[in-house]
């Protein structure tokens, strides 16, 4: 009884549109014009990963978390590769800093280093060990200062300490800075020696300090914008900025720049795919029309099942506005899968009509009896696919959901529109019979000119025939892996992708630190123990305050404290100032002939400085002289005395904290008292795999939460771009696997209702069964892995390819007797076209850069294919040896006679 109704129906629908043309028309355009004016409206991409996730999942939400304490948890970085210790790169960086921090319309803050004046005293305590040392080696020195009565025993212990190495760049600073106040009195002005603290007037560049020392970074905070074209917007500028200020300063030829972070990260890849998607539409389309072309031998055919599809795309936009609100990373190519399948729906009609077109004389009346026909085939296939794609919102991936969702509503209203506005097209145009190509045999016709009939003679032979490449796929299927490295998603030369490689391959410093709070009391222990871990290289942020070697630091810095420090004295006397700096210039003439040029002309002229200032002060009197000798001994006590008040605290050894990190550090890493955030970097491995790798992943992040458990007893207060990449990655993988259950479920239970039959059921699936294996044995015979954008085809090719089989057994079941089994009647036409132009539609994501996009194509073309080689080759076979043993199900149902 059902199907009379379903049939009575179609023949309704049909004959309504074909009646109707222009109202038809009409009312479809409306909806479609209005669907797009929402969409241009109102339509957002998102680029977060994190949004494509449950948020309510515990280590999603502990990392929304952070991202609400840390502001700057998204920061861009604008990364400098120049010289190490190059003072001109530091400079450049100090110019980026400052100059963008002039728009703060799109600027919130841009940091690329900090004074040291903004630390505590003792922060040098936690300073990588080269710098510890440095800096110790000069508190040795300010240490003996203390000590010096006057500033003429100051410079006399200065000048025998750095006797022997003016050569020394860095000595040779010391020396410019420390004769500078004598220099300046001897030529009338005001001497200043507060430069004797060690944090005054320092810069610290933000440098890779645990790798070469060449890159430099700048953290630039982004006012906040909504929409990947505002963000895109901001970056565009930005880099605009920076190649404009590289460039004016001269240093282009020595410094290469590059700005990656997660945003920019995040920006160039949905870019990237929305620039691919959008190309894989256009060709996709321009194929799909010419193959039309070719196969119908017209033009008015293709143009008006074009413009229909069009309209069913114009209302899935507007359904996708509607259900959802934005496109995201993997529903961005929904557009690509609703032309391969929405073109569908026009092929079979017109497969159809050419058959019964010279049975009928009006259009109307054809159109009803096709729809009777190959309607039921339609509506069924439509529905599952649409109910494949519907069920994975189910899932816990929001981004799967999503994408299931628009996917599976899009292609009911391009169903709705092909089966509306293809007909009504035709009969505007009021010459459908010249229109349509007139195909002889009628809807009995014999597919393949005979030349399949080998799988109707031999239908056992051919099953056994075929069950061997099968079962070899399905082996191959079994060594198949998952790639969670989103990087590896990326097209060659990527901008942010390849600074972010730079960074790993510098310090292994990058992004992909994992997180972890903790208090202050328990900092040093989760340190200590992480630090331990193999593959683990270090803690940042909190725990640089706990080297691995402070004990030995301690007794270093507590050896200077308790060191002897007896007095150095020396008569505060004009001339023998005037002697010892006339000594010290003979001694830098001396050491000329260096072979560092810039060292020769630095000496040369403090020498000649040296010079002038003794000769011209010779003619002071001696009330000057002993003016300047005051001057020059009031000034060096007063700094004296500061420098021993910051010596004593600097050498305290006490415990530090927030207060002894510049602001901006401060604010990142202990956004809330007594929270202290701890970032744990990577080890490098002897392959160079990126921490992503599926082999490194899963133990880092295992790794750390085995420690942070036995600490806390929660290994969730783990997070942080690893965590969510491997979580995502096992929940990806687990609700795949729940949504291709969830798929085959739905359609064979749809499938159940349509034909009231488990063995029809079970024939209709099993091509896409078959192609489904074939899939994943070619990806394992090829090489190639699964990954966030190319696992979608679980559902994905279950809920299109069994479209195929119920054609098929729909047909089989009105012709048992067809050759071959299944494929008679213009439907092995129909499926060949149809999967052609489906496979089309994902071949064209071959020309994609964004490897993601481009696997996707890959897989889904290699599963149809197969899919389409078991139509032709297995289900034939099964229903020939069916047709043998005649079932309830399996009867002939003539079209209704027209009404």
């Amino acid at each position: 009884m059902h199907e009379r109704i379903r049939n009575a129906f179609l023949g309704l629908w049909g004959r309504t549109v074909a009646d109707k043309p222009r109202l038809t028309l009409t009312l479809f355009l409306i909806g479609a014009i209005i669907s797009i004016v929402v969409t241009v409206l109102h339509l957002e991409f998102k680029a977060d990963r994190s949004d494509l996730v449950d948020p309510n999942l515990s280590w999603n939400k502990a990392y929304s978390r952070y991202k609400q304490l840390n502001e700057r948890w998204n920061d861009l970085t604008i990364c400098l590769d120049g010289p190490a210790v190059d003072e001109r790169v530091d400079a450049l960086a100090q110019s980026i800093s400052r100059q963008l921090s002039q728009f703060p319309d799109r600027i919130i803050a841009a940091d690329a280093g900090f004074d040291i004046a903004e630390t505590g005293p003792g922060l040098f305590a936690v300073a990588p060990r080269p710098i510890f040392d440095q800096v110790l080696s000069d508190l040795t020195r300010a240490h003996r200062l203390t000590a010096a009565e006057n500033a003429t025993a100051a410079l006399g212990y200065v000048l025998g300490d750095l006797a022997q190495e003016s050569e020394n760049p860095d000595k040779l600073e010391v020396l410019e800075q420390f004769l500078e106040p004598f220099l300046t009195a001897l030529n009338g002005g005001n001497p200043d020696f507060s430069f004797l603290r060690p944090d005054v007037d320092r810069w610290h560049p933000l440098v890779s300090e645990e790798g070469s020392g060449r890159l430099r970074f700048i953290q630039v905070q982004l006012q906040p914008v909504s929409g990947i074209d505002a963000v895109s917007d901001h970056l565009a500028w930005l880099r605009d900025q920076v190649h404009q200020i590289v460039s004016s300063n001269g240093l282009a030829d020595i410094v290469q720049w590059g700005v990656t972070g997660i945003p920019a990260i995040e920006a160039d890849e949905t870019n990237q795919s929305i620039h691919d998607s959008t190309l894989a539409s256009i060709i996709a389309m321009i194929a799909i029309t010419i193959l039309m072309l070719v196969v119908f031998r017209g033009f008015v055919v293709p143009m008006l099942a074009a413009g229909s599809l069009l309209i069913g795309l114009a209302l899935s936009f507007g359904w996708l506005v509607l259900v959802v609100g934005h496109l995201q990373l993997l529903s961005v190519v929904f557009t690509v899968i609703l032309m391969g399948l929405g073109i569908d729906f026009a092929l079979h009609l017109v497969a159809r009509l050419e058959l019964v077109k010279d049975e009928h004389d009006t259009l109307p009346s054809a159109i009803a009896r096709v729809f009777r026909g190959i309607g039921p085939g339609m509506l069924t296939g439509a529905v599952t696919t649409a109910a494949a794609f519907g069920v994975t919102t189910f899932t816990q991936f929001k981004g799967m959901a999503e994408m299931g969702l628009i996917a599976g509503g899009g292609i009911l209203l391009c169903l709705l529109a092909m089966l509306s506005c293809f007909p009504a097209a035709l009969a505007v145009t009021g010459r459908w019979k010249k229109i349509i190509r007139h195909r002889p045999g009628g809807e009995t016709a014999h597919f393949a000119h005979g030349r399949l009939d080998f799988v109707d003679r031999r239908p056992r032979r051919t099953l056994t025939m075929t069950l061997i490449p099968i079962t070899l796929l399905a082996w191959a299927g079994t060594e198949i892996r998952y790639d969670p490295n989103v990087l590896n998603l990326q097209p060659p030369g990527v901008e942010s992708v390849e600074w972010e490689h730079r960074i790993v391959a510098d310090d292994a410093r990058s992004v992909w630190a994992a997180l972890v709070w903790t208090d202050v009391e328990h900092a040093a222990q989760y340190t200590d123990e992480l630090s331990t871990l193999p593959m683990v290289s270090g803690v940042g942020a909190m725990g640089l305050l706990f080297p691995e070697d402070r004990a030995e630091r301690s007794l270093e810095i507590e050896a200077l404290q308790n060191a002897p420090n007896p007095v150095i004295t020396a008569e505060s006397n004009f001339t023998m100032l005037q002697q010892q700096l006339a000594a010290v210039g003979l001694g830098l003439t001396a050491r000329l002939g260096n072979e560092d040029s810039e060292i020769n002309r630095r000496l040369e002229t403090l020498a000649q400085r040296i010079s002038e200032v003794v000769n011209s002060s010779a003619q002071y009197s001696a009330d000057q002289q002993d003016k300047i000798m005051a001057e020059l001994s009031e000034s060096f006590v007063t700094s004296r005395q500061a420098l021993s008040l910051w010596l004593d605290e600097a050498l305290s050894l006490r415990s530090l904290g927030p207060n002894d990190l510049p602001t901006f550090l401060r604010d990142q890493w202990a956004p809330e008292p007594g929270r202290w955030l701890l970032q744990v970097f990577p080890a490098p491995d002897e392959q160079g795999h990126s921490i992503l790798h599926p082999d490194r992943l899963g133990p880092f992040v295992h790794s750390i939460r085995q420690v942070v458990e036995i600490l806390s007893g929660s290994p969730q207060a783990v997070f942080g771009p690893p965590v969510q990449i491997y979580e995502s990655s096992q929940l990806i993988q687990r609700e795949y696997i729940k949504a291709a259950i969830y798929a085959i479920a739905a359609i064979l239970i749809l499938l159940l209702i349509d034909f009231r039959s488990l063995p029809d059921a079970l024939c209709a699936m099993l091509p896409v069964t078959i192609g489904f294996i074939g899939v994943f044995g070619m990806l394992g015979l090829t090489g190639f892995t699964l990954n966030f954008a190319n696992i979608i085809v679980m559902p994905l090719i279950f809920g299109i390819g069994v479209d195929v089989g119920v054609h098929m057994v729909h047909r089989w079941r009105q012709e048992p007797y067809g050759r071959p089994a299944g494929l008679s009647g213009a439907t092995g036409r129909g499926i060949t076209l149809t999967m052609l132009t489906t496979m089309i539609g994902f071949a064209s994501m071959l020309l994609a850069q964004h490897r993601g996009i481009r696997s996707l194509g890959f897989v889904m073309v290699i599963g149809l294919g197969v899919t389409l080689c078991a139509c032709y080759l297995v289900l034939p076979a099964v229903l020939r040896l069916r047709a043998a043993a005649p079932t309830e199900a399996m009867r002939y149902s003539p079209p209704l006679p027209d009404d």
